[in-house]
């Protein structure tokens, strides 16, 4: 959800595209990610095919770039995920690939999201939360409150492994 006042520019903007609304799941892992470790990033979620409807998809991230400072896509799809290199390559703004794997084609599907077309580059994450994190990392470039936040966060993940180091080498001695 954007919330902004008149006038006003985020500094820190994520859509996520979904291929379909069968893809909202692993897109709220990626919301939920920002939320639960407090991270206030502006974000948007979108129901586009680039399958079915690609123009859309296109008018899309033409609008989101020329309204928004420091955007990043994240790209949502299962099956023949197309939407992540499509978004690419009509834009100048990051391109994150979080594609929906299905047990169903022995994960295969990975494929299209792993093997871009050249010069349509994509960051490809599978799990949401690392999509998620990824993505406050690119924003965290311009965004001096997120990147704040970001080393608050880190720091807290490297305390919670030398914890738990400390606990398995007194289980250990």
């Amino acid at each position: 959800m954007f919330t902004l006042g008149a006038g006003e520019m985020p500094e820190s903007s994520v859509v996520i595209f979904l291929g379909s609304s069968k893809d909202k799941q692993q897109a709220q892992r990626i919301v939920s990610f920002w939320k639960e470790n407090g991270f206030k990033v502006n974000h948007k979620l979108r129901v586009l095919s680039a399958h079915k409807v690609p123009e859309a998809v296109l008018k899309a991230v033409r609008e989101y770039e020329e309204s928004f400072d420091g955007i990043v896509f994240i790209a949502v799809a299962g099956r023949s995920n197309a939407l992540g290199p499509l978004i690419s390559g009509h834009s100048l703004s990051p391109v994150i690939n979080c594609p929906v794997l299905s047990e169903k084609f022995n994960y295969l599907d990975l494929l299209s999201s792993l093997r871009m077309p050249s010069n349509v580059p994509c960051s490809t994450v599978l799990e949401p939360e690392n999509a998620a994190l990824h993505a406050v990392k690119l924003l965290a470039l311009k965004d001096q409150r997120l990147k704040k936040k970001l080393s608050g966060y880190m720091k807290k993940v490297k305390q919670e492994i030398k914890k738990e180091d400390g606990m398995i080498a007194l289980e250990t001695d």
